[in-house]
C-alpha cells in the first residue's frame, strides 16, 4: 500500500468509511458508499483505491446509494485491528501517528466536516464525530494541535434525544485548516470550504 492510499484510507476510517471483518487470514476490506449526490466523491475514491483493487461501484438497491468494496488486504488489516480493536469504531492512543498528512484531514473533513460560517462574526467548522466518545474526540483535538498546529474543542450536542459529541475548529485556526485542505477538497464539494458569496466578493 502507497502513503496516498493509505492516507486517503485513514481519513475516510475518521469519516464515513468502514472495515469489513477480519478473514482467517487478518484480512480487512475498505467499504464506502454515499447518497447519489456525492457520486462523484464515490467515484474519485474508487480511482484512488485503484492500487488496492476494487470492485465495481453498484447501486443499493432500495437506497439513493452507491458503493464499492476494495480488495481484501493484510495493511486494511492491521487498520482494522487498531481502530476496531473490540468490534465497535474508536480513536485509537496512536492516533498522532496515522493523522498526519493534509489529505487525511481533508477525507476526513469531506466526509464529516460543516462550514458554520455567518457574515461578518462567525466563521468555524465543524466535525460530526457522534460516534466517538469524548476521550476518543480529545485524542483527535490533541492530534490537531500537536501534528497541524489546529485548534479545536470538543463540544457536547443532542442528537436523537441523545448527547454526542462534536470537533470545533476555533476562527483562529480556520484561515490555516484551510489553507491545508483546500488543494484536496474535490469540486463536487467545494461549499464545505466556501465563504458566504458576499464574503468572496
Amino acid at each position: 500500500m502507497n502513503s496516498r492510499v493509505r492516507n486517503i484510507i485513514i481519513g475516510s476510517i475518521l469519516g464515513d468509511g468502514y472495515l469489513t471483518n477480519l478473514t482467517m487470514k487478518q484480512h480487512s476490506r475498505l467499504w464506502i458508499k454515499y447518497d447519489n449526490r456525492c457520486l462523484p466523491y464515490l467515484r474519485w475514491l474508487h480511482r484512488e483505491m485503484t492500487p488496492l483493487g476494487v470492485g465495481l461501484i453498484k447501486g443499493k438497491k432500495g437506497y439513493h446509494q452507491h458503493q464499492f468494496l476494495t480488495n481484501s488486504s493484510q495493511e486494511i488489516g492491521v487498520l482494522k485491528k487498531l481502530f476496531y480493536p473490540r468490534g465497535e469504531k474508536i480513536i485509537p492512543p496512536t492516533i498522532g501517528q496515522l493523522l498526519v498528512h493534509p489529505l487525511t484531514l481533508a477525507i476526513w473533513y469531506m466526509d464529516d466536516g460543516t462550514l458554520d460560517y455567518r457574515d461578518k462574526y462567525h466563521y468555524n467548522a465543524l466535525l460530526a464525530t457522534h460516534c466517538f466518545s469524548r476521550k476518543d474526540c480529545e485524542r483527535l483535538t490533541n492530534t490537531l494541535s500537536q501534528n497541524f498546529n489546529i485548534k479545536a474543542s470538543v463540544c457536547r450536542c443532542l442528537m436523537r434525544s441523545k448527547l454526542k459529541y462534536r470537533i470545533y475548529i476555533w476562527s483562529q485556526s480556520m484561515e490555516h485548516f484551510m489553507r491545508l485542505i483546500r488543494p484536496y477538497v474535490l469540486p463536487c464539494l467545494a461549499y464545505k470550504i466556501r465563504k458566504a458569496r458576499q464574503q468572496q466578493r
